[in-house]
């Protein structure tokens, strides 16, 4: 049985910005330091996403 936990559709870089803004709001919102902690390093993440696809993006314009 598959509930389909895991989306692999690759994710666009307003998504990417959408869940920047909603897991840096939950960090500024939540008190527990192991959630906190976790979302950090989920945001961390998502950024380094983020800056890959602005430079792909970049390298396509220059070529």
């Amino acid at each position: 049985m598959n509930h389909q936990l895991y989306d692999a559709i690759p994710t666009d870089t307003r998504e990417l910005c959408d869940q920047c803004l909603a897991l840096a709001w939950s960090i500024t919102e939540l008190t527990n330091p192991l959630v906190r902690d976790t979302l950090h390093w989920v945001l961390l993440e998502r950024l380094q996403m983020l800056s890959v696809c602005f430079a792909s993006e970049d390298e396509l314009l220059t070529a």
